[in-house]
């Protein structure tokens, strides 16, 4: 497993300070020579590493925001970019907002400056500072094992919570959120020592039965809630019990989630991280709350207020949600839930009816619109319908994505595979120095897309990005460049159930020994066995199609996944608006772990936006995507949102009268897909 520890490494006068979760590093360069040492300094604010040095001036190699505060943690001003401060005689926190969330205990008199491209911390004779880094901790670090029993998994589930890294409104933040411990099914109930949770004064009672275990999971896991045996209920110590129905429970508990992590994200306003949200002007009409006082008290006594809030009140304010997962009902399920809790990805129990053959086929074209257009890309063998792996329809969810994690192939979702989850959590995640990209052209009518993806992957600025392009590689050839490490190999070309076709024949990913690339895009039809078997073999995730797609679709798709993925995407989000290019974009699917991403993000977090362009200036119409780094609870503010106010991810951002100087500067320093004049650019 990945060792999830920040490094902090000096090199004469440089700090070097690398995580290897998310692959994002920075220097810090110093007046003079530099010895850190390992320091136990307690902090306001939650770190997972301190160290002492001491200088006199101190430059942030990165762009960041800084936050200056008190000692204590309360917050003084935010510096955003080219502004100056300075404090005489104190202690001082400084939070610097960059590729790694960093601070600063310091002393004054100082003074900090900022520009786009870093932050300089000055004083006037050599200063003892204390530096602390916390890690975004997206691997579990313990395990949890279980037997089958759903009392004994009741409890593995309770033990989850272990994660939350304060019980605060601030854990609505990801990064105060760790991983949950990882979850096995054995032969007896075992907790390691090491996993050890805050005291809970929550109890959900539910009937000891799958189908209301995983879908209490999610928010068992953020109220740090006990899961006990009886009628479906939420009891909080000394102020009440809410009963909970039967016949709408899962939809119940998903409600429950997105309320309680929504009103915490508008209730942490009022804490370490003071913002105004678009949502309270309107909430201010609708609720009675104090949202001072409501930080200041128990989280006991806060989700009891939150619990008598009727859903609707909020619902049409509440952020979009990524995805609902679902899971069969089997004890197996269980080793699932903590990646989509980590996500707090709502868990709903379904039960798989299969379906093969010709009425899978039917199934699965009916997930498009019919054109006149010949399916090209069709191989001569069998397609995904031929084999013997039975499909099962998912229900189409209110979030934006379904996933699917049982054996079944899915209609209407992205494939889950505990097997793509578990290897990129064992894996070293990339540095970042370099990101490797194979292309392989199997088809020469096909070449515009590769010609086209080669374009877009070597154009990304502050990025070596290596591309190596190949062109009708026989199958020896063709499985030399599958077992060679790479980041992202995308092929085009012809596919079908025995594999991906070469000049001399088919080679099956499932003959490899080893396969050596993270990602993949297999923009071929029928290519959804291929991808499987390519993450059983070694890959984690990648995108594949189920039947048939035209070539002048299947371009379209690939060339904007291309760009998608080029710029920070998740393979989940990159498919998400990928898809929208073509009506045969319904066959199109993410196979293994779709949040994966190819290249560190250049903005905060993945969005798009749309323009319409009228009289008065531009209507702009910002669409913000959760990923695995910037999740649910994560906030975004746009250069064109003039107001002050932030908005929370997922959450549609709009604004009218938009100048063209205030656009074309947005435009300028986020890459972002734009929805214009009917068509993504």
């Amino acid at each position: 497993m990945t060792d999830t520890a920040i490094s902090i490494q000096a090199d004469g006068s440089t700090l070097r300070i690398a995580d290897p979760v998310t692959g994002e590093q920075y220097a810090i360069h110093a007046d003079q020579p530099v010895t850190p040492t390992p320091s136990d300094d307690d902090l306001a604010v939650p770190v997972s590493q301190t160290v002492r040095l001491k200088a006199k001036r101190l430059t942030v190699d990165a762009a960041a925001w800084v936050r200056l505060r008190e000692e204590d943690g309360t917050n003084i001003h935010t510096l955003r970019f080219n502004e100056t401060i300075s404090r005489q005689d104190g202690t001082w926190l400084l939070e610097l907002a960059g590729p790694i969330k960093s601070y600063a205990k310091i002393h004054g008199p100082f003074r900090v400056t900022t520009t786009p491209d870093d932050v300089t911390i000055e004083w006037e004779t050599s200063s003892e500072i204390v530096l602390a880094v916390r890690s975004l901790r997206r691997h579990p670090t313990d395990t949890i094992t279980t037997t089958r029993e759903p009392a004994d998994i009741a409890t593995a589930i309770s033990q989850l919570s272990a994660g939350l890294e304060t019980l605060s409104p601030e854990r609505s933040f990801q990064t105060l959120r760790n991983h949950p411990p990882d979850i096995e099914i054995g032969d007896e109930l075992r907790i390691p020592d090491s996993v050890t949770r805050h005291d809970s004064s929550i109890t959900l009672s539910l009937p000891f039965q799958y189908e209301y275990l995983y879908a209490a999971a999610p928010v068992t896991f953020y109220l740090n809630a006990t899961l006990t045996e009886g009628e479906p209920a939420i009891h909080i110590d000394s102020y009440g019990t809410w009963n909970l129905p039967r016949e709408s429970f899962a939809e119940q508990c998903v409600e429950l989630l997105k309320q309680c992590v929504f009103l915490d994200c508008l209730t942490r306003s009022d804490g370490l991280y003071p913002t105004t949200l678009e949502a309270e002007t309107e909430l201010k009409e609708k609720l009675n709350f104090d949202w001072t006082e409501l930080y200041d008290v128990s989280l006991a006594e806060r989700t009891a207020q939150y619990l008598n809030v009727e859903y609707d009140t909020i619902s049409d304010l509440v952020p979009e949600w990524p995805a609902r997962g679902y899971v069969p009902p089997t004890a197996d399920s269980a080793s699932i839930l903590p990646h989509l809790l980590d996500q707090l990805i709502p868990v709903e129990v379904h039960r798989p009816i299969p379906i093969q053959g010709d009425d899978a086929r039917d199934a699965a074209l009916g997930q498009f619109v019919q054109t006149e257009n010949v399916l090209d890309r069709a191989a001569v063998g069998q397609s995904t319908f031929s084999q013997e792996l039975p499909f099962t329809e998912i229900p189409e969810p209110p979030e934006r994505e379904a996933l699917w994690t049982g054996a079944e192939i899915p209609f209407g979702a992205n494939h889950l595979l505990e097997t793509g989850v578990r290897r990129y959590h064992a894996a070293e995640q990339p540095s970042g120095s370099e990101i490797s990209v194979t292309l392989v052209c199997n088809e020469g009518e096909m070449q515009s897309e590769v010609e086209q993806a080669e374009a877009i992957y070597g154009s990304r600025e502050n990025l070596q990005l290596s591309v190596d392009v190949y062109q009708n590689l026989t199958t020896d050839q063709l499985a030399e460049r599958l077992k060679k490490s790479s980041d992202l190999f995308h092929f085009v070309g012809h596919a079908s159930i025995e594999g991906l076709h070469c000049p001399d024949g088919i080679l099956s990913p499932q003959t490899l020994d080893s396969v050596g690339t993270r990602a993949f895009v297999l923009n071929a039809c029928s290519s959804y066995i291929p991808g499987r078997e390519l993450v059983e073999q070694g890959a984690i995730g990648g995108v594949v199609t189920l039947s048939d797609v035209t070539e002048e679709a299947a371009t379209q798709v690939g060339v904007m996944t291309a760009n998608l993925l080029s710029i920070g995407f998740s393979l989940r989000n990159a498919l998400l608006i990928a898809r929208t290019q073509s009506v045969t974009g319904g066959q199109y699917m993410c196979v293994g772990m779709d949040s994966l991403w190819l290249t560190p993000k250049e903005s905060s977090m993945d969005s798009s936006i749309q323009l319409n362009k009228n009289e008065t200036g531009w209507r702009v119409e910002a669409e913000t995507y959760p990923s695995l780094h910037f999740g649910v609870g994560s906030l975004i503010t746009h250069k064109f949102t003039q107001d002050g106010t932030t908005s929370i991810v997922g959450k549609s951002i709009i604004r009218d009268d938009v100048s063209d100087a205030i656009l074309r500067d947005y435009l300028s320093v986020e890459p972002s897909p734009v929805w214009y004049d009917g068509e993504w650019t």
